[in-house]
Protein backbone atom coordinates (compact mmCIF):
# COMPACT_ATOMS: atom_id res chain seq x y z
CA UNK A 1 0.00 0.00 0.00
CA UNK A 2 1.64 3.52 -1.14
CA UNK A 3 2.44 5.30 2.46
CA UNK A 4 1.42 8.75 1.14
CA UNK A 5 -2.06 7.62 0.31
CA UNK A 6 -2.76 5.85 3.91
CA UNK A 7 -1.36 8.96 5.45
CA UNK A 8 -3.84 10.99 4.09
CA UNK A 9 -6.01 8.82 6.38
CA UNK A 10 -6.05 8.68 9.94
CA UNK A 11 -6.21 5.81 12.32
CA UNK A 12 -9.49 6.40 13.64
CA UNK A 13 -10.61 6.02 9.60
CA UNK A 14 -10.16 2.27 9.39
CA UNK A 15 -12.94 0.41 8.97
CA UNK A 16 -14.38 -3.66 9.30
CA UNK A 17 -16.99 -5.24 6.95
CA UNK A 18 -17.64 -8.86 7.11
CA UNK A 19 -18.74 -10.19 3.51
CA UNK A 20 -19.23 -13.90 2.41
CA UNK A 21 -16.43 -15.33 0.72
CA UNK A 22 -18.39 -15.74 -2.55
CA UNK A 23 -19.96 -12.83 -2.53
CA UNK A 24 -16.30 -11.39 -3.97
CA UNK A 25 -14.75 -14.54 -5.80
CA UNK A 26 -17.79 -15.99 -7.25
CA UNK A 27 -19.70 -20.01 -6.19
CA UNK A 28 -17.56 -22.62 -4.98
CA UNK A 29 -15.10 -20.40 -3.59
CA UNK A 30 -16.00 -21.39 -0.13
CA UNK A 31 -18.63 -20.11 2.53
CA UNK A 32 -16.11 -18.57 4.98
CA UNK A 33 -16.43 -15.34 6.24
CA UNK A 34 -14.04 -12.51 5.74
CA UNK A 35 -13.43 -9.72 6.81
CA UNK A 36 -12.58 -6.38 4.62
CA UNK A 37 -10.59 -3.65 5.88
CA UNK A 38 -11.19 -0.33 4.43
CA UNK A 39 -9.87 3.30 5.30
CA UNK A 40 -13.21 6.04 4.84
CA UNK A 41 -13.31 9.46 5.02
CA UNK A 42 -14.80 12.82 3.48
CA UNK A 43 -13.08 13.98 0.46
CA UNK A 44 -12.43 17.41 1.57
CA UNK A 45 -10.43 16.37 4.32
CA UNK A 46 -8.36 14.03 2.48
CA UNK A 47 -7.93 16.91 0.29
CA UNK A 48 -6.84 19.29 2.77
CA UNK A 49 -4.81 16.39 4.11
CA UNK A 50 -2.97 15.73 1.03
CA UNK A 51 -2.45 19.29 0.22
CA UNK A 52 -0.69 19.61 3.90
CA UNK A 53 1.96 16.03 2.76
CA UNK A 54 2.69 18.29 -0.18
CA UNK A 55 0.49 16.80 -2.97
CA UNK A 56 -1.04 20.19 -4.12
CA UNK A 57 -3.36 21.03 -6.34
CA UNK A 58 -1.18 22.55 -8.67
CA UNK A 59 1.16 19.26 -8.65
CA UNK A 60 -2.15 16.97 -9.40
CA UNK A 61 -2.87 19.02 -12.08
CA UNK A 62 0.84 19.01 -13.80
CA UNK A 63 0.70 15.30 -13.55
CA UNK A 64 -2.16 14.72 -14.80
CA UNK A 65 -1.13 17.14 -18.04
CA UNK A 66 1.76 14.58 -18.21
CA UNK A 67 -0.10 11.64 -18.38
CA UNK A 68 -2.85 13.10 -20.73
CA UNK A 69 -0.03 14.27 -22.62
CA UNK A 70 1.71 10.77 -22.96
CA UNK A 71 -2.22 9.47 -24.34
CA UNK A 72 -2.00 11.30 -26.77
CA UNK A 73 1.27 10.28 -28.02
CA UNK A 74 0.37 7.13 -27.37
CA UNK A 75 -2.81 7.42 -30.16
CA UNK A 76 -0.02 7.61 -33.04
CA UNK A 77 0.91 4.03 -34.77
CA UNK A 78 4.12 2.25 -33.56
CA UNK A 79 5.20 2.18 -37.35
CA UNK A 80 4.67 3.38 -40.47
CA UNK A 81 3.19 -0.23 -41.49
CA UNK A 82 0.79 -0.21 -38.58
CA UNK A 83 -2.52 2.18 -39.37
CA UNK A 84 -4.42 3.69 -37.00
CA UNK A 85 -7.71 2.45 -35.69
CA UNK A 86 -10.73 4.89 -35.91
CA UNK A 87 -11.18 4.48 -32.24
CA UNK A 88 -7.19 5.30 -32.16
CA UNK A 89 -7.38 8.27 -34.58
CA UNK A 90 -10.86 9.56 -32.77
CA UNK A 91 -8.86 9.43 -29.89
CA UNK A 92 -5.92 11.00 -30.87
CA UNK A 93 -8.04 13.76 -32.20
CA UNK A 94 -9.83 14.42 -29.07
CA UNK A 95 -6.68 14.68 -26.64
CA UNK A 96 -5.16 17.10 -29.29
CA UNK A 97 -5.15 20.38 -26.47
CA UNK A 98 -7.15 18.07 -23.67
CA UNK A 99 -5.43 19.70 -20.43
CA UNK A 100 -6.27 18.63 -17.30
CA UNK A 101 -8.39 21.45 -16.59
CA UNK A 102 -10.90 20.12 -18.91
CA UNK A 103 -10.50 16.46 -17.52
CA UNK A 104 -11.70 18.12 -14.37
CA UNK A 105 -14.56 19.64 -15.76
CA UNK A 106 -15.53 16.56 -17.20
CA UNK A 107 -15.25 14.53 -14.34
CA UNK A 108 -17.32 16.85 -12.54
CA UNK A 109 -20.21 17.15 -15.55
CA UNK A 110 -19.84 13.09 -15.98
CA UNK A 111 -21.17 12.88 -12.63
CA UNK A 112 -23.86 15.41 -12.32
CA UNK A 113 -24.99 13.92 -15.79
CA UNK A 114 -27.25 10.85 -16.07
CA UNK A 115 -27.30 11.14 -19.90
CA UNK A 116 -23.11 10.67 -20.25
CA UNK A 117 -22.16 7.15 -21.90
CA UNK A 118 -19.65 5.76 -19.08
CA UNK A 119 -17.44 4.38 -22.24
CA UNK A 120 -17.55 7.81 -24.56
CA UNK A 121 -14.52 10.41 -25.37
CA UNK A 122 -15.13 12.26 -22.04
CA UNK A 123 -17.22 9.67 -20.22
CA UNK A 124 -16.75 8.51 -16.73
CA UNK A 125 -15.25 5.31 -17.33
CA UNK A 126 -12.58 7.22 -20.37
CA UNK A 127 -11.82 9.93 -17.64
CA UNK A 128 -11.20 7.37 -14.97
CA UNK A 129 -8.63 5.08 -17.62
CA UNK A 130 -6.88 8.50 -17.92
CA UNK A 131 -5.47 7.93 -14.12
CA UNK A 132 -4.81 3.96 -14.65
CA UNK A 133 -0.65 4.78 -14.52
CA UNK A 134 -1.21 8.15 -12.25
CA UNK A 135 0.78 8.06 -8.80
CA UNK A 136 -2.27 7.35 -6.40
CA UNK A 137 -2.23 10.34 -3.99
CA UNK A 138 -2.05 12.94 -7.06
CA UNK A 139 -5.04 10.32 -8.63
CA UNK A 140 -7.07 10.95 -5.88
CA UNK A 141 -5.94 14.45 -5.54
CA UNK A 142 -6.75 15.21 -9.19
CA UNK A 143 -10.32 13.11 -8.50
CA UNK A 144 -11.33 15.36 -5.45
CA UNK A 145 -10.69 18.61 -7.54
CA UNK A 146 -13.82 17.53 -9.02
CA UNK A 147 -15.26 15.59 -7.04
CA UNK A 148 -14.57 17.52 -3.20
CA UNK A 149 -17.53 16.32 -1.76
CA UNK A 150 -17.01 12.64 -2.62
CA UNK A 151 -16.83 10.07 0.33
CA UNK A 152 -13.00 8.04 -0.42
CA UNK A 153 -12.39 4.88 0.29
CA UNK A 154 -9.40 3.11 0.32
CA UNK A 155 -9.51 -1.24 0.25
CA UNK A 156 -6.55 -1.92 2.70
CA UNK A 157 -6.38 -5.24 3.90
CA UNK A 158 -8.62 -9.15 3.95
CA UNK A 159 -8.37 -11.45 6.36
CA UNK A 160 -10.87 -14.36 7.95
CA UNK A 161 -9.20 -13.13 11.61
CA UNK A 162 -8.41 -10.45 13.99
CA UNK A 163 -6.16 -7.65 12.92
CA UNK A 164 -2.93 -7.02 13.88
CA UNK A 165 -1.72 -4.11 15.83
CA UNK A 166 0.23 -2.72 12.85
CA UNK A 167 -3.32 -2.42 10.57
CA UNK A 168 -4.90 -0.55 13.54
CA UNK A 169 -2.14 1.89 12.99
CA UNK A 170 -1.94 1.93 9.42
CA UNK A 171 -2.20 5.43 8.79
CA UNK A 172 -0.07 7.15 11.87
CA UNK A 173 3.04 4.24 10.54
CA UNK A 174 2.78 5.54 7.18
CA UNK A 175 3.13 9.32 8.46
CA UNK A 176 5.84 8.05 10.19
CA UNK A 177 7.75 6.20 7.55
CA UNK A 178 6.92 9.66 5.16
CA UNK A 179 8.57 11.82 7.73
CA UNK A 180 11.76 9.74 8.39
CA UNK A 181 11.92 9.45 4.67
CA UNK A 182 12.16 13.22 3.53
CA UNK A 183 11.77 16.50 5.84
CA UNK A 184 9.58 17.87 2.56
CA UNK A 185 7.10 16.09 4.05
CA UNK A 186 7.25 17.19 7.72
CA UNK A 187 4.50 19.31 9.09
CA UNK A 188 3.84 22.48 8.14
CA UNK A 189 5.44 24.60 11.14
CA UNK A 190 3.41 27.83 11.92
CA UNK A 191 5.41 30.83 13.36
CA UNK A 192 3.87 33.70 14.66
CA UNK A 193 4.67 37.33 16.62
CA UNK A 194 4.30 35.26 20.00
CA UNK A 195 3.74 33.23 22.49
CA UNK A 196 -0.15 34.71 22.72
CA UNK A 197 -1.10 34.08 19.04
CA UNK A 198 0.24 30.87 19.74
CA UNK A 199 -2.10 29.80 22.93
CA UNK A 200 -5.21 31.10 20.75
CA UNK A 201 -4.73 29.52 17.37
CA UNK A 202 -3.17 25.85 18.23
CA UNK A 203 -6.10 24.89 20.73
CA UNK A 204 -8.37 26.19 18.23
CA UNK A 205 -7.07 24.12 15.03
CA UNK A 206 -7.81 20.93 17.31
CA UNK A 207 -11.22 22.40 18.01
CA UNK A 208 -11.93 22.98 14.62
CA UNK A 209 -9.72 21.19 12.45
CA UNK A 210 -8.54 18.14 14.58
CA UNK A 211 -8.92 15.86 11.42
CA UNK A 212 -5.32 18.12 10.74
CA UNK A 213 -3.39 18.64 13.84
CA UNK A 214 -1.24 15.77 13.32
CA UNK A 215 -0.14 17.95 10.01
CA UNK A 216 0.23 21.36 11.21
CA UNK A 217 2.62 22.39 14.22
CA UNK A 218 2.64 25.84 16.10
CA UNK A 219 6.28 26.80 17.41
CA UNK A 220 6.95 26.80 20.67
CA UNK A 221 8.00 30.12 22.10
CA UNK A 222 8.42 29.10 25.68
CA UNK A 223 12.51 30.27 26.03
CA UNK A 224 12.03 33.03 23.10
CA UNK A 225 12.77 35.85 24.87
CA UNK A 226 10.83 38.77 23.50
CA UNK A 227 8.10 38.73 20.03
CA UNK A 228 6.90 41.07 18.14
CA UNK A 229 7.04 41.46 14.05
CA UNK A 230 10.36 42.58 13.80
CA UNK A 231 11.54 39.37 15.81
CA UNK A 232 9.28 37.12 13.70
CA UNK A 233 11.06 38.78 10.49
CA UNK A 234 14.56 37.70 12.13
CA UNK A 235 13.84 34.22 12.96
CA UNK A 236 11.98 34.09 9.25
CA UNK A 237 15.54 34.90 7.97
CA UNK A 238 17.28 32.41 10.09
CA UNK A 239 15.23 29.78 8.92
CA UNK A 240 15.75 30.16 5.39
CA UNK A 241 19.75 31.05 5.49
CA UNK A 242 19.15 27.12 7.96
CA UNK A 243 17.58 25.36 4.85
CA UNK A 244 15.17 24.21 6.74
CA UNK A 245 12.96 21.63 4.56
CA UNK A 246 9.87 22.07 6.62
CA UNK A 247 6.89 24.37 4.71
CA UNK A 248 6.54 26.91 6.75
CA UNK A 249 4.22 29.74 7.52
CA UNK A 250 5.42 32.72 9.23
CA UNK A 251 1.91 34.74 10.11
CA UNK A 252 2.15 38.63 10.73
CA UNK A 253 -0.73 40.49 12.63
CA UNK A 254 -2.53 42.48 10.54
CA UNK A 255 -1.15 45.47 11.70
CA UNK A 256 0.63 48.61 11.10
CA UNK A 257 3.65 47.36 13.16
CA UNK A 258 3.67 44.19 11.16
CA UNK A 259 3.77 45.94 7.66
CA UNK A 260 6.26 48.30 8.39
CA UNK A 261 8.14 45.54 9.71
CA UNK A 262 7.81 43.20 6.58
CA UNK A 263 9.36 46.31 4.06
CA UNK A 264 12.68 45.40 4.10
CA UNK A 265 12.28 41.49 3.88
CA UNK A 266 12.66 40.53 0.49
CA UNK A 267 9.79 38.34 0.03
CA UNK A 268 11.26 37.18 -3.35
CA UNK A 269 14.48 36.00 -2.37
CA UNK A 270 12.88 33.25 0.18
CA UNK A 271 13.03 29.26 -0.46
CA UNK A 272 9.54 27.91 -2.03
CA UNK A 273 8.81 26.84 1.41
CA UNK A 274 8.19 29.81 3.29
CA UNK A 275 5.16 31.47 3.11
CA UNK A 276 5.17 35.27 4.79
CA UNK A 277 1.02 35.81 5.63
CA UNK A 278 -0.78 38.27 7.78
CA UNK A 279 -4.21 37.54 9.50
CA UNK A 280 -6.33 38.07 6.64
CA UNK A 281 -8.62 40.79 5.96
CA UNK A 282 -11.83 41.03 8.69
CA UNK A 283 -15.19 42.01 7.76
CA UNK A 284 -15.80 43.00 11.49
CA UNK A 285 -13.11 45.47 11.32
CA UNK A 286 -14.16 47.03 8.18
CA UNK A 287 -16.76 49.66 9.88
CA UNK A 288 -14.96 49.58 14.34
CA UNK A 289 -15.33 51.58 16.65
CA UNK A 290 -12.07 53.44 17.58
CA UNK A 291 -10.63 56.10 19.98
CA UNK A 292 -8.06 58.99 19.07
CA UNK A 293 -6.04 60.52 18.80
CA UNK A 294 -5.98 62.06 22.32
CA UNK A 295 -6.71 66.00 22.28
CA UNK A 296 -6.80 68.91 24.66
CA UNK A 297 -10.65 68.57 24.72
CA UNK A 298 -11.02 64.52 24.45
CA UNK A 299 -7.63 63.47 26.17
CA UNK A 300 -9.39 59.73 25.83
CA UNK A 301 -9.60 59.97 22.46
CA UNK A 302 -12.39 60.77 20.12
CA UNK A 303 -14.68 58.09 19.30
CA UNK A 304 -15.40 56.87 15.64
CA UNK A 305 -15.83 54.23 13.35
CA UNK A 306 -13.23 53.07 10.92
CA UNK A 307 -11.56 50.36 8.55
CA UNK A 308 -8.87 49.10 11.09
CA UNK A 309 -8.23 46.78 8.90
CA UNK A 310 -4.24 46.60 8.25
CA UNK A 311 -3.83 49.27 11.25
CA UNK A 312 -5.11 47.39 14.31
CA UNK A 313 -5.69 43.54 13.09
CA UNK A 314 -3.94 41.88 16.21
CA UNK A 315 -4.86 38.32 17.35
CA UNK A 316 -7.29 39.83 19.71
CA UNK A 317 -9.76 41.49 16.68
CA UNK A 318 -10.16 37.80 15.71
CA UNK A 319 -11.52 36.03 18.76
CA UNK A 320 -14.95 36.39 17.80
CA UNK A 321 -17.56 39.71 18.37
CA UNK A 322 -19.12 37.90 21.41
CA UNK A 323 -15.63 38.24 23.67
CA UNK A 324 -15.33 41.57 22.01
CA UNK A 325 -18.66 42.96 23.42
CA UNK A 326 -18.85 44.47 26.66
CA UNK A 327 -21.35 44.16 29.23
CA UNK A 328 -23.65 46.92 27.24
CA UNK A 329 -23.31 45.10 23.99
CA UNK A 330 -20.76 47.71 22.40
CA UNK A 331 -17.67 46.41 20.60
CA UNK A 332 -14.88 47.39 22.79
CA UNK A 333 -13.33 50.35 21.17
CA UNK A 334 -9.49 50.26 19.39
CA UNK A 335 -7.08 52.47 20.81
CA UNK A 336 -4.90 54.41 18.51
CA UNK A 337 -0.82 54.36 19.33
CA UNK A 338 1.71 55.57 17.40
CA UNK A 339 1.85 57.06 13.95
CA UNK A 340 4.16 55.13 11.50
CA UNK A 341 5.96 57.79 9.65
CA UNK A 342 7.31 54.86 6.98
CA UNK A 343 3.89 53.53 6.57
CA UNK A 344 1.83 56.79 7.10
CA UNK A 345 -0.82 55.42 8.93
CA UNK A 346 -1.11 54.85 12.70
CA UNK A 347 -1.33 51.71 14.74
CA UNK A 348 -3.80 50.29 16.92
CA UNK A 349 -4.82 47.87 19.17
CA UNK A 350 -8.73 46.41 20.86
CA UNK A 351 -8.66 47.98 24.26
CA UNK A 352 -8.72 45.92 27.61
CA UNK A 353 -6.63 42.52 25.30
CA UNK A 354 -6.40 40.81 28.69
CA UNK A 355 -10.12 40.86 28.92
CA UNK A 356 -10.23 40.01 25.19
CA UNK A 357 -8.12 36.73 26.43
CA UNK A 358 -9.67 35.53 29.12
CA UNK A 359 -13.45 35.96 27.45
CA UNK A 360 -11.91 33.90 25.14
CA UNK A 361 -10.34 31.14 26.95
CA UNK A 362 -13.84 31.07 28.92
CA UNK A 363 -15.50 30.60 25.38
CA UNK A 364 -12.82 27.87 24.34
CA UNK A 365 -13.61 25.93 27.25
CA UNK A 366 -16.71 25.64 26.83
CA UNK A 367 -16.46 24.41 22.99
CA UNK A 368 -14.24 22.03 24.00
CA UNK A 369 -16.73 20.75 26.94
CA UNK A 370 -19.19 20.53 24.50
CA UNK A 371 -18.75 20.73 20.83
CA UNK A 372 -22.21 21.58 20.31
CA UNK A 373 -21.70 25.29 21.62
CA UNK A 374 -19.89 25.69 18.37
CA UNK A 375 -22.03 26.55 16.04
CA UNK A 376 -23.38 29.37 18.52
CA UNK A 377 -20.29 31.18 19.22
CA UNK A 378 -18.01 33.48 16.44
CA UNK A 379 -15.55 31.63 15.64
CA UNK A 380 -15.61 33.44 12.14
CA UNK A 381 -11.83 35.69 12.51
CA UNK A 382 -10.15 32.30 14.17
CA UNK A 383 -11.77 30.20 11.10
CA UNK A 384 -10.37 32.73 8.48
CA UNK A 385 -6.62 32.85 9.64
CA UNK A 386 -6.76 28.89 9.84
CA UNK A 387 -8.48 28.48 6.99
CA UNK A 388 -5.53 30.25 5.47
CA UNK A 389 -2.72 28.92 7.25
CA UNK A 390 -4.15 25.34 5.95
CA UNK A 391 -4.23 26.57 2.04
CA UNK A 392 -1.07 28.23 1.75
CA UNK A 393 0.55 25.73 -0.13
CA UNK A 394 -2.46 24.36 -1.54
Amino acid sequence: MDDPLVAAFRDEMLCCDEINVQDVYGPGTGSAELLVYTLRGPGRQIAQRLGLLGFTREMALDHLNELLAEAGSHSFPLSRTVKRTPQEEAEREFLKGYSATDWVRGLEKAHLSAESHPFEFGGPAWLMRQLRYAYPPLALRAALLALPDAEVEVCVHESEGDPDSELLQLCSLARANLHSMAAANAPLVVLTEGSTDVTMLEPALELLYPQLTDLVRFMDYGSRPQGGAGTLVTMVRAFAAAGIANPIVALFDNDTAASEALRPLARDSLPRNIKIMQYPRLDLASDYPTLGPPTTDTPAGSPTRADVNGLAGSIELYLGRDVLCQPDGNLRPVQWRSYSKAMQQYQGEVTEKKTVQNSYAAKLVQAQDDPSLIDTQDWTGVRAILDAVIRAFE
